[in-house]
């Protein structure tokens, strides 16, 4: 005679086990949820797609007849150009209008384009952001970026893997790679560390350059340029995407100086309701969770896609400005206020 199996004996763990088997059932008929990650907060709504996005003449000034979309330069313009043309080719199909890429030769240059409307569109970094919003409060937040299922990302100071640094103190007299006058990854955030530290970012070094781009920087390190660079952490993915993996691992984390919000989607303050509405919907409904965003992504600096935002994503970033602005003394560039934040590009400190 078969002896039944001692779980079977227990009602309560047999109606457990059948809850279970349901549970997972139900789980494998759920819909695809890739790229989310868990507890975090839901995508919204898809919005619009096709022709609810096309662009009409209504919707534009009198005589425009493309979009200008304009880009931080976070690293060659040749290679932004490449990575970015799936994205453009995008936008520009969605919206029925042609897009134009414009390269900027800094981050101060991109805040000018876009406060004096010489672009439409601009992909701004945090601290850019805050500044043009401070130049021209009529600019128009239109998204977020977010990256590998994050809606912040790190600022670093880094040295190469040998170097005998170990502590911020250590880069006294030694040669520092800045970013940009503008980049907080880049500049500001590691310079307000360094002061919290005890330190004089205007004294302390040996050197400091301002390389252009977080690129730049990075290759200045390897080079024996210098000993230190300032870059975002999603740079260092950069090596590692251009197969040079050996090479990002000549890299190591010497101090992490702070979080900020990925990237915001501005939008020129003229621009027109119904155009900053399809303009919005266009970037907002692409992302990662399908096969064909993906594909448009791939090479657009670890993207995952955009989300709603308002100005208190970036509301951390001012605060933190204002509060380095005010005193020369504190070595910030002689800043008194957000709109005098220099926007000439500047390559040597």
């Amino acid at each position: 005679m078969p002896v039944a199996p001692p779980w079977s004996r227990h009602p309560l763990l047999t109606r457990g086990l059948a809850w279970a088997v349901l549970a997972a059932v139900a789980a494998c008929a759920q819909p695809d949820q890739a790229g989310l990650l868990t507890g975090g907060r839901a995508y919204p709504p898809d919005p619009p797609t096709g022709e609810a996005t096309r662009l009409m003449a209504a919707d534009l000034d009198p005589g425009v007849t493309r979009l200008r979309l304009g880009i931080t330069p976070y690293t060659q313009e040749s290679r932004e150009r490449r990575d970015l043309a799936p994205l453009v080719a995008h936008v520009s199909e969605a919206l029925g209008i042609p897009v134009e890429l414009v390269s900027s030769g800094s981050y101060g240059e991109l805040v000018a384009a876009i406060t004096e409307e010489r672009v439409d569109v601009a992909l701004l970094s945090p601290v850019s952001y805050v500044q043009a919003r401070a130049i021209q409060p009529a600019l128009h937040l239109a998204a977020r970026a977010i990256s590998q299922g994050s809606p912040e990302y790190s600022s670093y100071i880094i040295v190469r893997r040998d170097d005998p640094a170990h502590t911020l103190a250590d880069l006294r007299g030694r040669r520092m790679a800045w970013v940009d006058r503008l980049s907080g990854s880049g500049y500001l955030y590691p310079r307000h560390v360094l002061r919290q530290a005890g330190l004089d970012p205007e004294r302390m070094f040996a050197s400091a350059q301002f390389y252009g781009t977080h690129e730049a920087a990075m290759a200045a390190l390897l080079r024996g340029e210098v000993d230190a660079a300032a870059v975002a952490s999603g740079a260092l993915a950069l090596p590692c995407k251009a197969g040079e993996a050996q090479t990002a691992r000549g890299f190591r984390v010497l101090h992490k100086c702070g979080k900020l919000p990925y990237d915001a989607l501005a939008v020129r303050a003229g621009m027109g309701r119904e155009a900053l509405k399809k303009i919005t919907w266009v970037f907002q409904g692409l992302n990662n969770r399908t096969e064909y965003g993906r594909k448009v992504l791939a090479d657009t600096w670890a993207i995952s896609g955009w989300m709603p935002a308002d100005e208190s994503v970036y509301e951390g970033v001012r605060a933190h400005l204002e509060a380095m602005a005010p005193a020369r003394a504190a070595g910030f560039s002689g800043a008194a206020t957000l709109t005098d934040l220099p926007l000439e590009a500047s390559h040597v400190e």
